[in-house]
């Protein structure tokens, strides 16, 4: 990678995955960054996006990005982001 990732458009590009954890009760969901971008403003800095704990529902969480290597799977369950009408 040529700099630091800031925005969600950035690591949507590079594939990456977004873990965010409630700063709460600790509860951690994943979601592909290309997902994300398609709900929020995609030059959005990665820190300053809107998640609320689906555990506890505090809207005080951490979201730090991570590269997906699709070579070599890891364990974990990525969630789908999706609005409801």
């Amino acid at each position: 990678m040529a700099g630091p990732i800031r925005t969600i458009r950035q690591a949507a590009r590079h594939g990456m995955i977004l873990a965010v954890t409630c700063r709460g009760c600790g509860h951690v969901a994943r979601f592909l960054a290309s997902d994300v971008v398609q709900f929020v403003n995609p030059v959005r800095e990665i820190e300053a996006l809107p998640f609320s704990c689906g555990e506890c529902g505090l809207k005080d969480c951490s979201v730090k990005a991570s590269e997906y290597d699709r070579d070599r799977r890891p364990d974990i369950v990525v969630w789908r982001p999706m609005r409801l009408r």
